[in-house]
């Protein structure tokens, strides 16, 4: 009776004031005979169900009117319509149950492509769509510093630059700055290096995160001697310390240093850089010597004030930019500041690959649904004295129209069920398939939520109204007379053009998905091919920092760096080690300006270089070919002559068409130092990336804590990494060994966005590939099917079996042709706005369009051979007789 009751308020409240309890007692009286007779309850119910949506629907929509005839005329027509509709629904699961086999068909590609769509719109929605996990995520910015006359227009921030932002910006509620670092966490286990932030104490106010334990960092503790606190974060709380509630207040040690926990960040948090575990305050105040405005390290941070525009806020840091550079001539003279939104900062390097993405299912699935309109269309053939006879019993066009789409929507609706199943799949291979190291945002939040699935459903909707509307159509529009005068025989009523445009449309989907998977796996392959500058084969790097705890003063370090790398060098197996403090393709990276001895300065153009400290056998130990001069050797100490050895780019920019071995040059420390040496180009930045000007410090006179040890291999690198860690832990055992990676992995993280990208796009063309071969397939044997008679004609006039086939052959050919010299052009246009994703591949790329084309040609005369050789077989006498 619940159940009956709820279905009651399908009817307006005056049908149910009126009537309702006569109903419900007519309902209960039907139940209770069918329980003594062993009558079915379910089909009483399912009837009841049918009856109560559609009369009550039909007096709800009919009281649109106050006056009584209208209302009651509207209520006739809905009921009128609701039973056509259910009429057809049931015919139409009849007709899927009767033909099981083109219903799996149609059901299974419709999936397919539904599914793609799904997958990918799941992930286009957490990534790009929502908005940021953070409060008032419109409000959030970031600041870099503006170098126009370089080209630089989000350079990372110096410390100096961040507190005068800090104190005469007028736009922003609150500021923050963060810079990347790692602490050695030991006592607590396993000595472990962490992934940390340096942050001042505003940045969880910025962010508007609360702790979910203890506190954020309060004002005063950016102070030397009490910036020795941290918060950790939710997933090293749980996994290190066993979520333990009482680890506020306790001290851990971080580079042998006690730091006090004063909150533990919420589970919900979420970062850019999901990387970092943990976050302690940087030291602004109480240092000893003033704030750098030449080391260049953060990123800035804020909250924009309510009201304030993001053109606001740059005319704002325009204004403290100029003053800066007023104040400040010898090192801000052409600096400024540029303000963007975090949601660009954050989505802009996926969103160009998301949309591409989205294209390419969105193709798959108009290739799909080409098939399934194919296959109804052949389905329509056979049923041509049916819609006839119905026409001439009175049916309006519209009427088969109604049931047509009504059975390809229903048809869509399977294959949209079956798709949400390929989209949970999809979802998991997708989170499988996306660069393990490369922060993106929301790829955790990627599931199958009501946005998927509201998005799966229309999409359902769409796809069955797009491949139903043409053989709906074709139906609805032949020639009654011709249809009953045939008798169902002839596929004259199915438009042959039409049969043959679609396929041409499919070859041209296809063609044009493909390219932009050629191109996108050439532009890869050219990228994994381009010359380094390092050897990324036989090369085993680890990271090692020494806590300033243990290890005091610059011959401290030197002395330990040494023996460390002479441990190494004794490992079997190893024929070189070398150490540099920055690992090329390793994401991090520093600039200083350079003066160079016989240069002018220009402010306008300054000169910068990016150094890097190495030991002696690193360029050996890398790979790294010398071009010009001498390599560093043991002679070049602390107190020897400075030397520095610089790279390709930088000798053509700062000495063109001379030899800079000899000249001499001038740090930001104001230190001379002679060249010795020109080493070969490193492409430090990325594979893609462009080189600039390098110089290299040996590591005798310039002293660094942290170094990462490169160790060339005679056999496999990755076998080395046990004994690496026993020669580590033989000279301090709490020193943590981390980011142990051969080359070919750094150079492969380096990469892995674009090899993601290339995965998606070549499994999409692929699967596109295959629905083009199946539809080819489908539509030639139903074609050859329909010209039995012709072939029967044609051999009985004396064609032979090889000359109907090379006939059928040849109408593959020109449709594939066809077909491939329209998807060509498209893909080679589309692929022209995609030109960033591509690296020294131009769109127009002959290779991949020539291949592409072999490969869809080879696909669709393959596909027409079964075909053609069952036209072979025709027997002339039965073509004829049919």
């Amino acid at each position: 009776m619940t159940l009956y009751r709820l279905l009651l308020l399908a009817f307006p409240r005056r049908v149910r004031r009126e009537f309702g309890g006569d109903m419900e007692r007519m309902f209960d009286e039907q139940l209770r005979v069918a329980r003594q007779d062993g009558a079915s309850r379910i089909r009483l119910v399912a009837m009841a169900t049918a009856d109560a949506l559609r009369h009550g629907f039909g007096e709800r929509f009919g009281n649109a009117r106050r006056a009584r005839a209208p209302r009651v005329r509207q209520a006739q027509k809905w009921r009128i319509w609701m039973q056509a509709f259910l009429q057809d629904l049931r015919y139409a699961v009849r007709l899927l149950v009767a033909q099981p086999a083109v219903t799996l068909i149609a059901t299974a590609t419709l999936a397919l492509g539904i599914g793609a769509n799904a997958t990918i719109f799941s992930a286009v929605d957490a990534i790009l769509l929502r908005p940021l996990p953070y409060p008032e995520p419109d409000r959030l910015v970031m600041v870099w510093e503006k170098r126009l006359a370089e080209g630089v227009p989000d350079n990372v921030v110096s410390a100096a630059d961040y507190v005068d932002w800090e104190k005469m910006n007028r736009v922003f509620a609150s500021i923050a700055a963060m810079t990347p670092i790692t602490a050695d966490l030991t006592g607590a286990g396993e000595p472990v290096r962490v992934s940390a932030a340096g942050v001042s104490p505003a940045f969880f106010d910025v962010l508007r995160v609360q702790p979910v334990l203890g506190r954020g960092f309060v004002t005063g503790e950016d102070i030397v001697g009490r910036h020795r606190v941290v918060v950790i974060g939710h997933e090293l709380w749980r996994d290190r310390f066993g979520s333990d509630r009482s680890i506020v207040g306790r001290k851990i040690s971080l580079n042998g240093i006690p730091h006090e926990v004063v909150g533990v960040l919420p589970d919900s948090f979420i970062f850019p850089d999901d990387t970092i575990q943990m976050w302690a305050p940087i030291p602004f105040q109480g240092v000893t010597q003033p704030l750098s405005r030449a080391s260049h390290t953060l990123w800035v941070y804020a909250r924009m004030k309510p009201g304030v525009s993001l053109a606001d806020a740059r005319s704002d840091m325009d204004r403290v930019g100029s003053l800066l550079s007023e104040q400040y001539p010898d090192t801000n003279r052409t600096h400024g500041a540029w303000v963007t939104t975090l949601e660009d900062e954050v989505r802009e390097p996926v969103r160009g690959g998301l949309w591409l993405l989205l294209g390419a299912v969105a193709f798959v699935l108009l290739i799909a649904c080409v098939n399934v309109a194919n296959l109804l269309l052949a389905r329509a053939a056979s049923r041509r004295r049916e819609v006839a006879v119905r026409t001439a019993v009175g049916a309006s066009r519209l009427r088969i129209l109604g049931q047509m789409l009504t059975e390809s929507i229903l048809l869509a609706g399977l294959g949209g069920a079956a798709g949400l199943l390929v989209a949970y799949w999809g979802i998991y291979a997708l989170q499988q398939l996306a660069p393990a190291d490369v922060p993106v945002l929301g790829l955790d939040r990627i599931h199958l939520d009501l946005r998927v699935l509201g998005f799966a459903f229309l999409l359902s909707l769409l796809t069955g109204l797009l491949s139903g509307t043409l053989p709906a159509w074709t139906l609805a529009g032949q020639d009654v007379n011709d249809a009953l005068k045939s008798g169902g025989r002839t596929g004259g009523g199915v438009r042959r053009r039409l049969r043959v445009g679609l396929v041409i449309s499919e070859i041209a989907l296809a063609s044009l998905l493909l390219v932009g998977a050629g191109l996108t796996w050439r532009s890869f392959h050219s990228l994994l091919n381009a010359d380094v500058g390092v050897s990324t084969k036989g090369v085993l790097t680890t990271l090692i920092t020494l806590p300033s705890t243990r290890y005091r003063g610059d011959e401290k370090l030197r002395a330990t760096f040494a023996e460390i790398e002479q441990r190494f060098a004794s490992i079997p197996g190893v024929r070189a080690v070398g150490a540099t403090n920055l690992l090329p393709l390793g994401g991090q990276d520093s600039r200083r300006g350079v003066h160079i001895e016989g240069r002018p300065d220009d402010p306008d153009t300054p000169t910068r270089a990016h150094p890097r400290s190495v030991t002696p056998d690193y360029f050996t130990a890398m790979g790294i070919q010398l071009k010009a001069g001498r390599p560093f050797t043991e002679a070049d100490r602390a107190n020897a002559p400075l030397v520095v050895i610089v790279n390709e780019t930088m000798a053509r920019r700062y000495w063109p068409g001379a030899s800079p071995v000899g000249q001499r040059l001038t740090l930001s420390d104001e230190l001379q130092r002679e060249v010795v040496g020109v080493v070969h180009d490193v492409r430090h930045w990325g594979l893609d990336q462009p080189v600039n000007p390098e110089l290299y410090l040996p590591l005798s006179q310039v002293a660094a804590r942290g170094l990462t040890f490169a160790l060339a291999a005679t056999g496999d690198p990755a076998a080395l990494a046990p004994a690496v860690r026993e020669q580590l832990r033989a000279i301090d055992p709490d020193l943590p060994l981390s980011d142990v990676r051969t080359m070919e992995q750094v150079a492969a993280r380096s990469v892995e966005s674009r090899a993601a990208a290339m995965r998606l796009l070549a499994i999409f063309g692929l699967l596109a590939l295959v629905l083009a071969a199946a539809g080819i397939y489908g539509v030639m044997t139903h074609l050859v099917a329909l010209r039995g008679s012709e072939i029967g004609v044609r051999m009985t006039l004396g064609a032979r079996p090889s000359d109907v086939m090379k006939q059928i052959l040849r109408e593959g050919a020109v449709q594939a042709v066809i077909g491939l010299a329209v998807g060509l052009s498209a893909g080679t246009l589309l692929m022209s706005a995609f030109r960033a994703m591509l690296y020294e591949v131009s769109p127009a790329d002959p290779i991949t369009l020539l291949t592409v084309g072999g490969v869809l040609l080879a696909t669709a005369l393959l596909a027409c051979v079964v075909p053609a050789r069952r036209a072979m077989k025709v027997d002339p006498v039965a073509a004829l007789r049919q």
